[in-house]
């Protein structure tokens, strides 16, 4: 039970992108009630979830981890901290969610414990098709009914509540495999659609008592989310005090934190702590922290430059609130008709046909051959006045020229504003560059 306090520097590739980082660790940490927000906590979180995108090389073969692919930096780097029984499975299917868990057993203040540590990460491939199905229409055409059913429709977003009853099934399983004698310590990491994941299921275990017959108590279970996007209803979050041990750290920038707006009645468990952002320090404060962050920055991606809004969070909020006050709700969402260059399409068919399949990419030729063709969509759709609505419109323009030119260019015109706003390196580069003094808790809205 050695090992409980250090520093590994890990080195990793994600999106073909070398990068370095280094993991400090101390698992005294855990020695608090969960209820406590600990700053060094959320460091190691956003720094793990760095390290969740190490890229996969799928293989043939079932891998020591138990799925078919590997993810050797992240492996090391998780035997390096101490973590023994390791799972990985980064290349999840549509209505499931990319993960790596691992334990380790503590002892703190004379008594030893089973520290289960299980990371979610965001969206790989197909499970972009999850993220724009809240009433899970496109899982039951697609021959289903996820992992979750359809009890909660309209309650929950189902996609994410997909993801939530998958990693259910899948620590129930482990905590079966991997038994201790020691009471359990659980530290659920999220980011994107893993933070959705994590904070749904952070709340489903708080009610429930624990992970099938593997009891967890509330202050010995620690939830940090990174970029959590919105994913229920505020008329379903009852007032639970231990919602409080669910935190959620928020980019003001991160489009994808406000999707489901508030505006129409979807929200987060938990707290909120917000980076700094150019709405909530002064201009000279935000530019030193721009600074401070790029140093950071320049290590995870290595020697690119970080983008932001030149406009700051407006820009991403501008969008959201064009799309809140036109897409009322899931009904909406799945029936209300709006045009795309000159095609009637309701706001679902265009996220599933247009975003989710660009941004999804493809394995085989005909989903590359989807993923172009959204591409030429998405850049047609962005200028075309008279044969798109509005919101379609401005929807296609926020990611045209706030990604490079939807990737027509290959980002040699305009810069990814979107996608850096919303990286985990984004996350981790600004919690490294700051101290406590500088997180906002917001009220969550």
């Amino acid at each position: 039970m050695e090992n409980l306090k250090g520093t590994y520097k890990c080195e990793f590739i994600c999106d073909g992108v070398e990068g370095v980082a280094d993991v400090d660790y101390d698992y005294n940490w855990f020695a608090q009630d969960s209820k406590i927000f600990n700053f060094e906590i959320a460091r190691f979180v956003t720094v793990m979830t760095v390290l969740g995108y190490d890229t996969p090389n799928e293989t043939e073969e079932i891998t020591a981890t138990g799925f078919k692919n590997q993810q050797p930096n992240l492996e090391r780097a998780l035997r390096e901290i101490g973590m023994t029984d390791i799972e990985i499975n980064g290349c999840a299917e549509r209505d499931e969610v990319s993960y790596f868990t691992g334990r380790k057993e503590i002892e703190l203040g004379g008594v030893k414990f089973n520290l289960i540590l299980s990371a979610f990460m965001g969206s790989y491939k197909r499970q972009w098709f999850s993220n724009f199905d809240p009433s899970g229409v496109d899982r039951e055409a697609n021959g289903g009914l996820g992992y979750a059913g359809n009890d909660e429709m309209g309650k929950v977003h189902l996609g994410f509540a997909d993801a939530r009853d998958y990693m259910y099934q899948q620590l129930t399983a482990y905590m079966d495999k991997h038994p201790s004698e020691y009471e359990t310590k659980l530290l659920l990491i999220g980011h994107s659609r893993g933070a959705a994941a994590a904070n749904l299921l952070a709340a489903k275990l708080l009610k429930t008592g624990g992970l099938g017959d593997h009891k967890i108590k509330p202050e010995n279970l620690f939830a940090y989310c990174v970029a959590t996007p919105n994913a229920i209803a505020v008329s379903e979050i009852d007032d639970n005090p231990d919602y409080e041990r669910i935190i959620n750290i928020i980019n003001p920038e991160d489009f994808v934190t406000m999707v489901f707006p508030a505006q129409n009645g979807f929200s987060k468990y938990g707290r909120m702590y917000t980076l700094m952002g150019s709405d909530n320090r002064g201009l000279k404060d935000y530019a030193d922290m721009k600074a401070d962050m790029q140093k950071h920055y320049t290590l995870f991606v290595k020697d690119k430059e970080f983008h932001p809004f030149r406009k700051g969070n407006t820009t991403a909020e501008n969008v959201i609130k064009i799309m809140g006050d036109s897409i009322k709700g899931f009904d909406d969402f799945y029936s209300k008709k709006m045009r795309e260059c000159f095609k009637t399409v309701t706001p679902f068919e265009y996220f599933k046909y247009t975003l989710c399949a660009y941004i999804a990419g493809g394995r085989n030729v005909e989903e590359i051959a989807q993923a172009n063709k959204a591409m030429y969509l998405l850049l047609a759709s962005a200028v075309d006045v008279l044969g798109t609505t509005k919101v379609l419109r401005k929807t296609s323009g926020f990611f045209v020229f706030k990604e490079g030119l939807g990737g027509a260019t290959g980002n040699k015109i305009g810069a990814t504003y979107f996608g850096d706003s919303h990286r985990p390196d984004s996350y981790a580069s600004y919690m490294l560059s700051m101290d406590e003094a500088r997180l906002i808790e917001n009220s969550n809205k």
